[in-house]
């Protein structure tokens, strides 16, 4: 561990979560738990055996069970087991009464609340969830002592696609309201570095496991 206590950087393996049940129909799942589609749990797989090429030092995850079933398979494919620390400040976005809804149900119920968080998409709050806002207020500081905890370390996060767009907007110094010009697929992968100083380099984003079906197109 003396080694890697003299590096210059922690590196952030950042996952997002392998498909959920209901994307087929559209829904949207913030912090309702949802189970893993068949492909979703090969893909669980397919991110075990990529991680275990890699000695980790921890590995964290959103409580979700989408996120945790994935941390903990890639825990076991370590050669020293590790067991997955679960951050509830990991969570996906609290989507409120728009939990579970598919995206035409939401336009069909809400289209002014819709219309109002396309104009101002980082301070919007959604009835009964969050804003992007109070979101990276629960994110940034979660992951930031993440990486203090392990400063020269190698650290596996498996989180969400809202969560992993705030921590890659705020890391490459963009506002808020550009989170979604960062696209994150199913199983994807982000690799970041972060410097001692703070500095942090973002090296990959939305690498996937499996080629995604609009590059046949």
């Amino acid at each position: 561990m003396q080694r890697r206590q003299q590096r210059k950087h922690t590196r952030v393996y950042l996952w997002r979560h392998p498909e959920v049940r209901g994307v087929a129909d559209g829904r949207v799942y913030g912090n309702m738990d949802v189970g893993l589609t068949p492909r979703g749990q090969r893909q669980v797989a397919l991110v075990a055996e990529r991680m275990a090429e890699t000695r980790l030092d921890a590995i964290y995850s959103s409580d979700l069970s989408r996120s945790l079933t994935t941390a903990e398979a890639v825990g076991r494919a370590q050669k020293a087991r590790l067991r997955p620390v679960a951050v509830r400040e990991l969570r996906e976005l609290n989507l409120g009464v728009w939990e579970g809804l598919t995206f035409k149900e939401i336009m069909e119920k809400y289209p002014d609340a819709l219309k109002a968080r396309y104009e101002d998409l980082a301070n919007f709050k959604i009835d009964g969830g969050e804003s992007l806002e109070e979101m990276s207020r629960r994110v940034m500081p979660a992951f930031e002592q993440i990486v203090a905890d392990h400063r020269g370390g190698e650290v596996c996060v498996v989180s969400h696609s809202g969560v992993n767009r705030i921590l890659l907007t705020r890391m490459l110094g963009a506002p808020l309201d550009r989170i979604f010009r960062i696209d994150q697929d199913f199983a994807c992968l982000n690799v970041v570095d972060i410097f001692n100083d703070g500095t942090p380099l973002v090296r990959r984003i939305n690498d996937l496991m499996e080629d995604p079906a609009w590059l046949e197109h």
